[in-house]
């Protein structure tokens, strides 16, 4: 009789991933009930859910549990491992637990019934209760430790992903309609909000430590910054501004018209902080303005310095607005590392010595590009040995290519060399999550970008088989497959649409490697099931995060690659960018891979609903869309495709 082999858990300081593995199709099997077991206090907790069976519906998503409604998956996120999706509650501190996985199904002889749950809420859905037995034994998973300190290595992950039935509920939005974006935007710019503390999770109390040991210890915390709007970390640096100093980029823009000329207004973004910061710090605030679309000056880090010595460095892919905090998935790490810190503060300096023409007034276009002496002094790696082995850094600069231009022929920068050589040196998995790293093909032939990880992923994935790569994009123009749009005709009338626009690829396979799957950001435009149609996004990006991880399973081989940088040739050649890579330091690569594995696992039912949707268009055929109810099977048949040549291709690689 099949039964349960073996399972596996880790977690970062927000959330868990489980996966399992039986040694076939479980007879009788409707999912899993799973219990996360606290090992400090002894308390059992049986994991809550809110999908419902097909003969029922939980019209307004009231939380039962899986003993109730079990798991019909063979991996899980525990996105309540510290936080309520109820009450915006969290819990504190380190936190030590294991989960128990046990197979449910319906009656048969010798099968134990489940005891009626302790935390559901009977009469909260309608549809006739379904009685379920437990199947087969139980597993438990190794211990895990939700935290975010990895040793000489803080890292924290936020929780702003805006396309969940979860948000619905906060905002109790109407039934039928998408969440008000005016209303998140208001929520998550309310510092006291509890929504706001939510999404932005650990991001926030992580990024003020550096602020609160300077003014403690008497230190000075050396800052570049891309966009700064936020009001909290505003009136975080007015507080500090004495013992600040900041180099502030230009940052947004509007376009417009003036006697019909066509004119752009630069930094609407940072103009409010900036004016704000100038009245305090005078000259310790200095403007680089590039004011043009060719550059930018995308970094965000912050260097503590003590007694003239730098200790401590702060960086990440987080911008300083609402919006990075709360509406797009974002990491920030935090290292304790003398090496690392005064690698990063020579850096700063050579920025602020890179002085651009500052246009007056500030909004004017500006032809400011980065200097040859900056550009020679980042062709070069800074590297610091992290103590209590926490693993070794490689931190790169941008820009850090000799010409200042976008070449006809482009050589591979030399931080994107490093990048794609740790990636060639896989030896089982390459995880990622971009935004837009570049365009990236999907045939031989077809335009492409060459010099991005998604393109070299893609390379990888076809031509090593036994590679599992998988990840998460941001911006369609990023999937292998997308075709820009035929340019219209000068004179020629634009074209009219009538009704909704069909939706882009959201889902790319390459052919011959069953191993290498990529998804992009979707939310639900129908309704499904019970599920209610959800917002996207509050701005451009959704995932801005940079994040390349490599064989997280391997404590050896183990590599994480992250910071501002977008990973790929622009970011290079034209942008002030850090981006890091971290060696052996297999807690960090865990953590960072439960952060690609969440983001990838919810979009992924999201981008298979707006393929379905891009389908049923593309073929004029209106689609079926199963409303009113409930989405689990009331059979074993759900696992038939966990057992065939196109289960999931991340089970076998975590599982063993």
């Amino acid at each position: 009789m099949a039964k349960l082999v073996r399972a596996y858990a880790f977690c970062n300081n927000e959330v868990a991933y489980l996966a399992w593995q039986a040694n076939g199709r479980i007879d009788g099997c409707l999912g899993f009930m799973i219990t996360r077991i606290h090992l400090d206090s002894g308390e059992r907790r049986v994991l809550p859910t809110w999908v419902a069976f097909k003969t029922q519906s939980n019209a307004y998503w009231e939380e039962q549990d899986t003993s109730v409604w079990p798991v019909q998956k063979f991996s899980w996120r525990d996105l309540t491992l510290r936080r309520s999706r109820n009450t915006l509650g969290s819990r504190t501190g380190a936190l030590r637990v294991k989960y128990e996985i046990r197979p449910v199904g319906l009656h048969k002889p010798g099968r134990a019934p489940v005891p009626p749950s302790a935390t559901g809420q009977p009469g909260k859905y309608t549809g006739k209760p379904i009685p379920l037995f437990f199947c087969g034994a139980a597993i438990e998973t190794n211990e895990i430790t939700a935290t975010t300190d990895f040793g000489a290595v803080s890292a924290a992950f936020n929780n702003g992903i805006l396309s969940t039935q979860f948000l619905r509920k906060q905002l109790q939005t109407a039934r039928g309609k998408a969440p008000s974006l005016k209303l998140v935007k208001a929520r998550m710019a309310t510092p006291s909000d509890p929504l706001r503390g939510y999404l932005a999770g650990d991001i926030l109390p992580l990024l003020r430590t550096l602020f609160e040991r300077a003014a403690a210890e008497r230190g000075t915390v050396y800052l570049a910054l891309y966009e700064l709007s936020d009001p909290e970390l505003i009136e975080l640096l007015l507080q500090h501004q004495q013992r600040l100093r900041l180099i502030l980029s230009t940052a947004g823009n509007l376009e417009h018209k003036v006697k019909g000329q066509r004119q752009v207004e630069w930094d609407t973004t940072n103009a409010d902080a900036r004016k704000r910061l100038r009245k305090l710090m005078r000259s310790r605030l200095q403007d680089r303005m590039f004011n043009n679309s060719s550059h930018i000056g995308h970094n965000k880090f912050a260097v503590l310095v003590v007694a003239k010595a730098p200790i401590a460095v702060w960086t990440g892919s987080t911008n300083w607005t609402s919006t990075g905090l709360c509406a797009q998935t974002n990491n920030c790490i935090v290292f304790e590392s003398k090496r690392l810190a005064a690698t990063y503060l020579e850096y700063w300096k050579s920025l602020h010595a890179d002085e651009q023409p500052v246009p007056k007034p500030l909004s004017r276009p500006n032809s400011a590009d980065q200097g040859p002496a900056l550009r020679e002094s980042n062709m070069r790696p800074g590297r610091a040995a992290l103590s209590n082995k926490s693993g070794q850094s490689d931190v790169w600069f941008s820009p850090n290519t000799e010409t200042t231009a976008s070449p006809a022929t482009r050589t591979v920068p030399p931080d994107l060399a490093v990048v794609f050589d740790c990636m060639r040196q896989a030896k089982q998995a390459i995880l990622f999550l971009v935004f837009n790293p570049g365009r990236t093909a999907a045939e031989a032939g077809d335009f492409e970008d060459v010099n991005t990880a998604v393109s070299a992923a893609l390379t990888l994935g076809r031509n090593a088989p036994h590679l599992t790569v998988l990840g998460a994009i941001s911006d369609p123009t990023a999937l292998p497959g997308y075709q820009a749009p035929p340019r219209r005709k000068k004179g020629a009338p634009k074209p009219t649409q009538k009704g909704p626009k069909i939706p882009l690829p959201a889902i790319f396979r390459a052919p011959g490697a069953p191993k290498v799957l990529f998804i992009r950001a979707a939310a639900l435009r129908d309704i499904v099931g019970d599920l209610q149609r959800e917002l996207l996004s509050a701005g451009h990006a959704i995932i801005h995060d940079k994040i390349v991880v490599i064989d997280p399973m391997s404590k050896d081989d183990c590599v994480v690659i992250t910071g501002s940088h977008n990973l790929g040739f622009k970011a290079s050649y034209a942008n002030d960018e850090n981006l890091l890579i971290i060696r052996k330091n297999q807690p960090l690569a865990l953590a960072y891979a439960t952060h690609v594995l969440d983001v990838y696992d919810h979009y992924k039912f999201r981008a298979v609903q707006e393929e379905i949707t891009r389908e049923s268009m593309q073929s004029n055929k209106p689609r079926d869309v199963p409303t009113g109810h409930g989405l689990l099977e009331t059979t074993d048949s759900w696992q038939d495709k966990y057992f065939d040549a196109a289960r999931p291709p991340e089970l076998p690689y975590f599982t063993g």
